[in-house]
């Protein structure tokens, strides 16, 4: 009863109990008679399925009651992850390879979207149970490019959900209803700007290519910077995320090699996969900046970008590489 409640009434009317004859029978918050209780632990999804009805294999469906759940495994095959300094998770859409398309059960989390309503989420981290969570509700639809499960970049949706007590509204937090009344209900897509090099890598001989796509990436993380106005957990949620493009342009500038003049690493050495060994990060940190722009960001090899966040002359050498990624910055842009 407590489900079809939840499913039918946010806010429930005061006197609904009372004409349904539930008064005696349900004493206390509605959320308090459902199941399964937060922290409820299970040692697969069988055992949940089995108490509780719905799929055992889909990672987005609703349980027997009809309140929709998701699934996040620590092992994969998703990136999910809880967003640094808040508790706010970022939760990869449906769908193991190829481009993810608004439909099964994307098309469930937008619908919840769209009428606020709360559902189950449950975690499973490295060789531990699958646990109830939390309830949540989801603030934000993104787009990113990832890789599928058969290696290949493609297309996938990030949805951005916040943790409330329960699925009855009257008791979400604040700062979750100021993030859902800032949600305008659309696809905040993040894959447009930025195309990854091993999707649509540029002719290695025209130079002029790299700097036009170098200046549309630069415009592109100016406009997200710029979104950026106010203080709230959406702005965090974003830089948690960072800005795609200005990351990219960074690898554009840096010519697939390191960035720091002095550099006494291995500036061109590659990942297996025939990438560069570079690490692109704010030249003093995106706490102090906030903002995701080339001209405040720089592509180190891992030994430089130690010494630039933990080596002793670190404010030196960041002071040096300011000047560098300002300058190189420029003299790519004047180019054009």
């Amino acid at each position: 009863m407590s489900s079809l409640l939840v499913q039918f009434f946010d806010p429930i009317p005061a006197r609904l109990l009372e004409v349904l004859g539930l008064e005696e029978l349900m004493v206390g918050p509605i959320a308090s008679y459902l199941r399964p209780l937060t922290g409820e632990p299970y040692q697969h999804r069988g055992a949940i399925a089995d108490v509780y009805g719905g799929n055992r294999v889909l990672g987005i469906t609703p349980l027997a009651d009809g309140l929709l759940t998701v699934y996040s495994d620590d092992k994969g095959p998703y990136a999910d992850q809880r967003i640094p300094g808040m508790d706010w998770i970022a939760y990869t859409g449906d769908g193991l390879s190829g481009h993810q398309t608004l439909s099964s059960g994307n098309r469930a989390m937008a619908e919840h979207q769209e009428r606020r309503k709360a559902l189950r989420y449950w975690h499973k981290p490295h060789r531990g149970h699958w646990t109830f969570e939390t309830w949540a509700v989801i603030v934000q639809r993104r787009r990113r490019w990832g890789r599928g499960q058969d290696g290949v970049q493609r297309r996938e949706f990030v949805w951005i959900l916040a943790p409330v007590p329960s699925p009855i509204s009257d008791t979400w937090p604040q700062e979750v209803i100021e993030a859902l009344n800032q949600d305008d209900g659309q696809l905040h897509d993040d894959s447009i700007d930025v195309i990854p090099a091993d999707v649509a890598p540029p002719a290695k001989s025209d130079r002029t290519s790299a700097r036009q796509r170098y200046e549309r990436l630069t415009a592109a993380a100016r406009r997200t910077a710029t979104g950026r106005t106010h203080s709230s957990k959406l702005v965090q949620v974003e830089r948690y995320l960072r800005s795609p493009a200005a990351r990219e342009a960074v690898i554009i500038r840096s010519g697939d090699r390191c960035e720091n003049p002095s550099c006494m690493g291995h500036p061109l050495e590659r990942t297996d996969a025939g990438a560069p060994l570079l690490e692109v990060d704010h030249v003093n940190g995106l706490a102090r900046t906030g903002q995701d722009i080339p001209e405040l960001m720089i592509a180190l090899c891992p030994n430089c970008h130690a010494l630039k966040t933990r080596g002793r002359e670190r404010s030196a050498l960041q002071r040096d590489l300011l000047i560098v990624a300002r300058t190189r910055h420029q003299a790519l842009l004047k180019k054009l």
